[in-house]
């Protein structure tokens, strides 16, 4: 007998609308983040960032954090701050070439996000990349670089004296006490996103290098009190100023590009909660990075858990300890995300190790550090053939598809 009428063109409506979402979530790739650090090291021509890109989507990484700024200098085409040393061959000189140009280029055409990862308070290498070199005059038409305009920046300790070049923190870095300091940041970000199709902004080095530090200038005259005789105070003003900035960074990305996503390398422990006697984010280096989250101003924390699994669980510094405590502190009391930070050079073995048990346990996804590190470990068959055998899609993120959507633009 023939069927026909409203009722029965109804459920051959809802019939086929519901055999296509079966046929969709079949085919749809599971929502994982499988995240990259490509630092300055990692490249050095075109040809590099193009084998790059194509490893790590033989691998089925779907993020890159791509380096873009280091030490207030530029790795792209920047009218803010002067070409790197190690792109141009001199501080301020002319780039043959765009490397972040390139990277979004071929990332985008081999279906990987990219994110331009900057560094926050670094205002110049201190040791990591070799001798320490006098600043040097920019190309005529080039910026220069802003130690050379504002020494003052400088992180100083409790005497008053900045810190040298070399030292044990890597860097000469700068405080974000200086209200230019916390804008310079936010106006490369924000030129970044305007001019590149970035998928986000990666902030690393966004803390203090250590509770000496920094007894400038600015930072007393603002605080109005004695340091010494108000610590906790001191400790907690010192604190805000980084969250004030990331916040600045964060406002200022999203006035260009309404749900481009900000994330950040925070330290692998927040609170030393086991009593590891280890460097805390959020009690030695004044970085609050779940306050950023639940506030609304940071979409996804990567820690840098760069340790190995311990011999039992929570033992000194144990890396599934510290994976189930960011888990739990990291995003399900921020209602953000957390990429669980993995280190490469810890070996093959370890890195699979990790990315297994961090699947176990709902783990929303990963960040290797670094491509380099990866390469001489050589995961890239192992995850292909294995664990990233089959491709994933980044997660979504509710909360900027929302904001993108009110504000007029599209979410990524």
């Amino acid at each position: 007998m023939r069927r026909s009428g409203p009722f029965h063109a109804l459920c051959t409506v809802i019939l086929l609308a519901g055999m296509a979402r079966s046929l969709q979530s079949q085919g749809a790739p599971p929502a994982e983040a499988r995240a990259l650090w490509v630092t300055r090291f990692d490249y050095d021509s075109e040809a590099k960032i193009i084998r790059i890109m194509e490893t790590a989507s033989r691998a089925h990484f779907n993020i890159i954090y791509f380096q873009a700024r280091a030490a207030g200098d530029a790795y792209y085409r920047s009218k803010i701050e002067p070409c790197a040393a190690l792109l141009c061959g001199k501080l301020g000189g002319t780039p043959t070439y765009d490397p972040l140009d390139v990277a979004v280029r071929e990332g985008h055409k081999r279906g990987l996000q990219v994110h331009a990862y900057l560094n926050a308070l670094t205002g110049e290498a201190a040791g990591i990349e070799g001798q320490c070199r006098a600043m040097t005059e920019s190309d005529p038409g080039n910026p220069r670089h802003m130690l050379l305009d504002h020494p003052e920046w400088v992180m100083r300790d409790r005497t008053g004296k900045p810190l040298p070049c070399p030292n044990s923190e890597e860097y000469v870095w700068v405080s974000p006490a200086f209200p230019d300091v916390r804008h310079r940041l936010a106006a490369v970000a924000a030129d970044i996103a305007r001019r590149y199709d970035v998928d986000g902004i990666h902030l690393d080095r966004i803390r203090y290098p250590g509770e000496s530090w920094s007894y400038d200038s600015a930072s007393r005259a603002e605080f109005g009190m004695d340091p010494a005789t108000h610590q906790a105070a001191w400790k907690e003003y010192r604190t805000g100023l980084v969250s004030r900035m990331v916040r600045e960074t964060y406002d200022s990305i999203q006035s260009v590009k309404p749900g481009l996503v900000l994330s950040a390398a925070v330290w692998g422990i927040y609170n030393d909660k086991w009593a590891w006697h280890t460097l805390a984010g959020s009690t030695n280096l004044m970085q609050d990075s779940r306050g950023w989250a639940r506030a609304g101003y940071m979409d996804v924390l990567v820690p840098m858990t760069y340790y190995r699994i311990g011999p039992s669980y929570c033992s000194r510094i144990d890396w599934k300890c510290t994976l189930d405590e960011q888990m739990q502190g990291a995003e399900k009391e921020t209602g953000r995300q957390m990429y669980i930070g993995i280190d490469a050079s810890k070996g093959a073995r370890e890195v699979l190790n990790e990315i297994r048990f961090a699947r176990a346990r709902g783990a929303t996804g990963f960040a290797v550090f670094s491509f380099t590190d990866a390469d001489n470990a050589r995961i890239w068959n192992p995850l292909a053939t294995d664990l990233f055998a089959e491709k994933a899609r980044v997660p979504d993120m509710p909360w900027k598809q929302s904001s993108a959507t009110v504000a007029g633009g599209t979410s990524r």
